[in-house]
């Protein structure tokens, strides 16, 4: 049986005139569950997100809430809430009457409404904040009185259009910490829009990877950053390494790929076709830098190009003879042991077993966001 706030999408499309935003799209996320829409601008997760709540009316398919229909029901009969981007605050309102704004459109009296108000700001920590206007708050404060506002209708899905996109880097950090505390103490589903990998690792129990109106990839966060299915997913999320070439052996449950440029590749793959093009993805903090060439497979002549030093990482861009760039994210401790410079002439290696198939991404792919770089 359907949890209150489980969602259920199915064969979801939207069109608008020519342009497909959403195609053929399914999805289910579990009642309760912190669910993070990834993806760069124009791949469809606000639009997703916007025919959940019922802003936008999906040109094929079914939504369904707590194993309920919501196509054609209006925007308040659906059990969800928005909290937009902009907060969109009343200027001339307290931040109490704020909060109690759509319980007095409801015709609730002031004194309940004013006592469901400051049970809703104890929740967000804004109770001593309550007599005060709109431009007295900081940014963190504003987006905590218009979560307080989402949630006095006691949702079952709290939808969320890119929540913490306002706020500098220092609010940024406190308020996913903070969001996903509510979110737990709550115990509803929030959905979350956002074009920032690591806000959607460190906050999404799910996280769904678009890109172009389709779902590359749908899973926790280990799963998709740890194991990404496609080329797309494996260079979005930003800790892969992406190289691609041709199969020419296998045995013992190894392949053997060629690149273009002449360098060989090992990973353990023990069904592939010689002949076949296959992608390799490996994670950037797999590869280590030596000065001479180490084995026949998976050690990559280049030259330094780039040295950024992250206090206990090091990240080292190396550009291959081909013009294309492969990092390496080292540890400081191996780094300083034998440190390269700008210019150097080194090769980047891996082991096979750190190696990973990647099935080429389909559609024109967007890599435009933050990530770890």
């Amino acid at each position: 049986m359907a949890g209150d706030g489980e969602i259920v999408i199915k064969n979801i499309s939207k069109v608008f005139g020519p342009t497909v935003a959403v195609e053929d799209i399914n999805l289910t996320i579990p009642d309760g569950c912190y669910c993070c829409l990834l993806g760069p601008s124009g791949c469809g997760k606000t639009t997703l997100l916007r025919m959940i709540a019922g802003h936008e009316t999906p040109t094929e398919g079914d939504i369904m809430i707590g194993g309920n229909s919501v196509i054609g029901l209006p925007t308040g009969s659906r059990g969800t809430s928005m909290m937009f981007q902009s907060y969109a605050l009343f200027p001339h309102l307290t931040v109490l009457d704020n909060v109690a704004f759509s319980l007095k459109m409801k015709g609730v009296n002031k004194s309940e409404r004013r006592e469901q108000a400051y049970d809703v700001l104890k929740r967000v920590q804004l109770e001593p904040m309550a007599d005060r206007m709109p431009e007295q708050l900081s940014g963190g404060q504003q987006q905590r009185v218009a979560l307080a506002r989402s949630l006095i209708t006691n949702p079952k899905v709290l939808l969320l259009d890119e929540p913490l996109s306002a706020l500098d880097e220092y609010l940024r950090l406190h308020m996913r910490a903070e969001l996903k505390f509510i979110q737990q103490d709550l115990g509803i589903s929030f959905i979350h829009v956002t074009h920032t990998q690591p806000e959607a690792l460190a906050m999404g129990d799910m996280v769904v990877v678009m890109d172009t109106g389709h779902i590359e990839q749908a899973g926790t966060a280990v799963e998709i950053y740890g194991e990404p299915k496609t080329t797309y997913v494996a260079e979005f999320m930003g800790g892969w390494n992406v190289v691609t070439g041709t199969i020419a052996d296998t045995k013992n449950g190894e392949t053997i790929v060629k690149g273009g440029d002449g360098q060989v590749y090992g990973v353990n793959v023990s069904d592939a076709i010689v002949g076949k093009d296959m992608n390799i993805g490996v994670r950037r903090d797999k590869v280590h830098l030596n000065k001479e060439k180490s084995g026949d497979v998976n050690s990559v002549a280049g030259v330094v190009h780039a040295i950024e030093y992250q206090g206990n990482w090091v990240k080292v861009t190396i550009v291959k003879q081909n013009d294309e760039r492969l990092v390496a994210v080292i540890e400081d401790h191996e780094f300083f042991k034998s440190p390269a410079i700008v210019g150097d002439n080194v090769h980047a290696v891996w082991s096979v077993a750190d190696g990973r198939m990647l099935e080429t991404a389909v559609g024109s792919q967007n890599l435009i966001g933050e990530s770890f770089d």
